[in-house]
């Protein structure tokens, strides 16, 4: 009987121990502290009444990363299957206080620039990439890309440094 109540004792010690540990390493993810990259980057984000804030690393290693498999397609035609890693445009924009929008443009450091509905912006792929095939970009690649998979390539922006809600 002796025996019988030790080895439960001792099981049910194992049994706490291991649902602690299964508990704190599902809630190890993401977090504040967490590195998105290891680089700083800081995009501008601003409205039509002339609010602007920034949204960094830093405020996407609070946000839940998601991967995507897109497929690219170039100005020739060719389509290039690709994994990618960062957070939705969407939540981005919540994170800033931005819920309500019609029309948002995302412009790259060179000044290129492209507009997108509501819709694409609230996709569930379209997102501000961080990794592309497993590796993170660097300052060459643009440290953030906007990813529109339901887009055709022209429409992905590297090296993203202003959002901009227009309506």
């Amino acid at each position: 009987m002796r025996k019988r109540r030790i080895l439960f004792i001792i099981g049910s010690i194992i049994a706490v121990l291991l649902l602690s540990f299964m508990i704190f390493a599902g809630c190890s993810g993401q977090g504040k502290d967490a590195i998105v990259t290891e680089t700083d980057w800081s995009i501008t984000i601003k409205d039509a009444d002339g609010k602007s804030v920034e949204f960094t690393n830093k405020d996407a290693a609070g946000l839940a990363l998601k991967e995507i498999k897109a497929e690219l397609e170039k100005k020739d035609g060719t389509k290039i299957k690709e994994t990618w890693k960062g957070v939705l445009l969407s939540e981005a924009l919540k994170s800033k206080g931005f819920k309500q929008y019609k029309t948002v443009a995302i412009e790259a450091s060179d000044g290129y620039r492209q507009e997108y509905e509501a819709s694409t912006v609230n996709d569930g792929s379209t997102m501000l990439g961080f990794y592309l095939d497993g590796k993170e970009l660097t300052v060459d690649d643009g440290l953030v890309e906007l990813v529109a998979p339901a887009l055709s390539g022209k429409f992905w922006i590297k090296n993203v440094t202003v959002i901009e809600i227009l309506n």
